[in-house]
């Protein structure tokens, strides 16, 4: 699957989770663990295809390739943007 899709698919699940996670107010329903197994697969997927990347890159001298994303956050960032409620274990 192209890449740019892989990466859009896991942004709009991201997002999912996010308003899901809100709404539902407890992170261990069915249906959030469902979605967030999906964002799991994605990732995965998405770690393989620039592992070969890298391999391929590497075997021609070249150098790696920038951040997966553009512009990456961290999570608490993308939580204080979108208005997400994060939980940090002690």
């Amino acid at each position: 699957m192209d890449k740019n899709l892989l990466i859009h698919r896991l942004q709009l699940l991201q997002n999912r989770l996010y308003e899901m996670a809100n709404n539902r107010g407890n992170l261990t329903d069915p249906d959030i663990l469902a979605v967030s197994e999906e964002a799991d697969r994605l990732i995965l997927q998405l770690q393989k295809e620039r592992m070969n990347e890298r391999k391929a890159r590497s075997s021609r001298g070249r150098k790696p390739e920038d951040p997966l994303f553009a512009d990456p956050k961290t999570p608490e960032k993308v939580g204080q943007e979108s208005g997400a409620l994060i939980l940090k274990h002690p």
